[in-house]
């Protein structure tokens, strides 16, 4: 391997990690909702208050859609070939992400509502879903360990994506199928909410 494509696979491999990570740290912060506003509610200047709310909700959402971005990236059949994604842990969790942004941006989410509710169950699924598969499949114990030869952890490291082509294909097809029927919903629900506005005006 050159260096040029050792920096590829490093770049790779960091971002997808990247990703894993603000996935888990915005279903955190989505679950700690109360806390923020319990915060919220103690401050007397309105102007503090709104900063913190937008700080909240920038680092929540935010986290979320580079999460989505970073993991998204490395869902392909190169790259998957080259470092190590859990199969099929991060892509599924994946979609289940991309779902929850899309329900942020066509539903109300902001307000404590059934919805809100079940979008916060969809992110912490996909973020349970990252992390497990970093934790027991990306990550799972090296040479170095005796328990690395237990059949538990010889099954889970036969899920990286580098070490069985196989079932990276068969992933990658589910995946990009569950994205293009979530592509077609996210045009038509577009297209419906830009002809209610116009029907209102």
């Amino acid at each position: 391997m050159n260096n040029y494509k050792a920096l590829e696979v490093w770049s790779a491999q960091s971002i997808l990690d990247l990703g894993i990570l603000f996935s888990i740290i915005s279903a955190l912060l989505h679950i700690g909702r109360p806390y923020f506003e319990r915060i919220l509610s103690r401050m007397t200047l309105r102007v503090a208050a709104d900063l913190w709310w937008l700080a909240y909700v920038v680092l929540r959402d935010g986290l979320l859609f580079f999460a989505v971005l970073f993991i998204f990236l490395n869902t392909n059949l190169d790259l998957m070939a080259d470092i190590k994604m859990a199969l099929p842990f991060v892509p599924f969790g994946m979609v289940l992400l991309i779902i929850a942004l899309l329900i942020k941006v066509f539903g109300n989410t902001e307000d404590v509502n059934k919805l809100s509710v079940f979008n916060n169950y969809l992110i912490t699924a996909g973020a349970l879903l990252n992390l497990i598969g970093y934790a027991f499949v990306m990550e799972s114990p090296g040479d170095e360990y005796s328990v690395a030869s237990q059949p538990f952890w010889m099954f889970m490291d036969s899920l990286r994506s580098n070490k069985n082509p196989w079932l990276a294909t068969v992933v990658f097809y589910i995946t990009f199928g569950m994205l293009i029927i979530t592509f077609i919903v996210a045009i038509w629900l577009s297209i419906k909410k830009m002809k209610s506005v116009k029907n209102k005006q």
